[in-house]
């Protein structure tokens, strides 16, 4: 097991205050040492979400400052309290939401749905993977399968396993239901394309850039809709033979609900799963009453369809995608960029990579 030595720092970008990219701050600070349930992992990869970028900016003022961003980790323990469930040498994947542990819905594997009132959010709550070590409790983390590279790895609960929880349990797809995916481009939305092919859904993608139509056919869209203004209803019922979409799966939130709102079909599900701008979004309850219609939130996914999830990659039926590898010195970079919307899908920051370390193998 091993006691770190306390005298050893790690490299963290750090934010004490709110605003852009130039807040992040790369900082040195002591190698946490683990508690009685908690594990010390050696972070290899950390993926960057818009949610950061919301973090960062004040989104959520009321998180304690400093604080270490990132909820996408992937990383090798290296030491553990007497109690973790996890052996030094195990690969692991954060789960993002870390609740009770205790409750009904914690002991179901659905911290995300933590009874206690308040699921902590990795990174917003307490210190996330923007660094080379993560002490974290070990319900915070769960075990990934041999063979899933742990680049990969890192973003599978952030993005396959969130669209894998909002289409199959949130939305009910079933096959030959159609479904409109919004902010089709990103990290979520090309994953989301994978499960509604697997589950035999006619996928309409949405996105407001004309370049990204042939990279979302390649995910496996059946149709896109190029909508630079954000209108995209009318489209939807062309589509959709004048009736509208079976569920709508809103990704960007306040920008383009109302479009979304209008293009499910009577008794059909809107699954709110994104606010990418953090904006309120006014919804019209007469709109709700006489479409019948079901508004349906969801935040991410539980370790048993997580372990789906990793099966079906693992059998060739889903595929996990990252859109490049970048060094953690690059984190500012791709906070700017990602603002200027040069880039699409997901991006890894590269931190140890994917060598296993020894034990107390922080610097």
């Amino acid at each position: 097991m091993g006691e770190p030595d306390s005298a050893k720092t790690m490299g963290a970008w750090r934010i004490r205050g709110f605003g852009g990219p130039e807040v992040l701050s790369w900082e040195r600070v002591p190698v946490p040492a683990p508690g009685p349930d908690e594990v010390l992992v050696r972070v290899a990869y950390c993926g960057v979400c818009r949610h950061d970028l919301l973090t960062r900016a004040g989104a959520f003022p009321k998180i304690p400052l400093p604080m270490t961003l990132g909820h996408q980790v992937s990383g090798v323990v290296v030491d553990r309290g007497e109690r973790a469930r996890f052996e030094v040498g195990a690969r692991v994947l954060s789960l993002i939401f870390m609740g009770c542990g205790g409750c009904a819905a914690c002991e179901r594997g659905n911290q995300a749905g933590c009874l206690s009132g308040r699921a902590l959010f990795m990174g917003d709550d307490f210190d996330g993977g923007y660094a080379e070590y993560l002490c974290v409790p070990d319900r915070a983390m769960t075990r990934i399968p041999d063979g899933i590279p742990l680049d990969l790895a890192a973003v599978t609960s952030c993005t396959l396993g969130t669209a894998y929880h909002a289409l199959k349990a949130r939305a009910a797809l079933t096959a030959g239901e159609s479904v409109v995916i919004t902010g089709a481009s990103g990290g979520i939305g090309l994953h989301a394309l994978s499960v509604a092919r697997l589950l035999g859904a006619r996928s309409i993608a949405v996105t407001s850039r004309e370049g990204q139509a042939r990279v979302l056919v390649e995910h496996g869209a059946d149709e896109v809709i190029v909508a630079p203004d954000l209108r995209f209803a009318r489209r939807v019922k062309e589509l959709t033979g004048g009736v509208g979409a079976d569920a709508v799966i809103e990704i960007v939130g306040a920008a383009t609900m109302p479009e979304s709102l209008h293009a499910v079909r009577t008794g059909g599900r809107v699954v709110v799963l994104g606010n990418v701008d953090g904006r309120p979004s006014e919804v019209r309850p007469a709109h709700l009453i006489m479409k019948e219609m079901s508004l349906i939130g969801t935040k991410s996914c539980t370790e048993a369809e997580l372990a789906e999830v990793f099966a079906l990659v693992a059998a060739g039926r889903l595929t996990l995608d990252i859109t490049g590898t970048r060094p953690l010195s690059a984190a500012a970079d791709i906070h700017r960029e990602m603002e200027e919307r040069s880039v699409s899908g997901r991006i890894v920051m590269r931190v140890h990579g994917e060598t296993a370390p020894a034990a107390g193998g922080a610097r």
